[in-house]
């Protein structure tokens, strides 16, 4: 079975849609997310729908948990417009789903025990940029995790620990939507990317008013 690994959409529905398009060509029958759903980009109420429609397991990240709540202390200015401009945009139902967002899951798949954390187990919020065995905990086989937008995967002995990387904003220095594929009857992981319209994002971001920054880091991938 292929299961499909996704994190930090940050509310880009042309980037997501362009996986999600991805995953039905391959036959992904299981798609798992590290949270940050929305944040940043101007699609939230599109970016939901799609992890509805699509039956996307997903956890919450920190700025989901920004929306919700409001607290934007702990994000430097643009995101914490992007937040302030995402809970205006936000309808309530949408709301009630990031809200509902666990802050870490285990999911057994095909015999494979998957955790999902957006930083850490034990922490949300931390960048997680090296990856050790020390971070698997008891009976995982798979860690995946968010949170740095950097797109990575180590396999140890007693397991892997995989970031498939940033969907709707990418840091790695590569502008494409990163992802990466669960082979069950392997037990491997592969990393991938995918182009999408970053012009037409760009031009939306301007639209709503929202930081010029948010548009044109999504052209350096930085």
């Amino acid at each position: 079975m292929l299961v499909g690994l996704i994190s930090d959409v940050h509310s880009n529905a042309v980037a997501l849609q362009g996986v999600l398009s991805e995953f039905e060509k391959r036959g992904v029958k299981v798609i798992l997310s590290a949270g940050d759903v929305v944040g940043y980009n101007p699609y939230p109420e599109e970016t939901v729908d799609l992890f509805r429609r699509h039956k996307i397991v997903s956890i919450q990240g920190n700025h989901d948990r920004a929306v919700v709540t409001g607290d934007t202390s702990e994000l430097n200015d643009a995101a914490a417009e992007a937040v302030a401009w995402t809970r205006n945009a936000i309808s309530e139902k949408s709301l009630s789903y990031l809200a509902g967002l666990a802050s870490s899951l285990e999911v057994r798949v095909d015999g494979i025990m998957i955790c999902i954390a957006h930083g850490s187990l034990t922490n949300p919020n931390e960048y997680i940029y090296e990856f050790s065995e020390e971070l698997l905990p008891p009976g995982c086989d798979l860690l995946v995790l968010g949170h740095t937008h950097i797109q990575g995967a180590a396999e140890f002995i007693f397991g892997s620990v995989v970031n498939p990387g940033s969907v709707g904003q990418p840091r790695d220095g590569d502008p494409r939507a990163a992802f990466a594929v669960l082979d069950t009857d392997t037990r491997t992981v592969e990393l991938e990317r995918i182009e999408y319209d970053v012009d037409k994002v760009i031009e939306d971001i301007s639209l709503a008013d929202l930081p010029e920054i948010l548009g044109s880091r999504l052209v350096s991938g930085r």
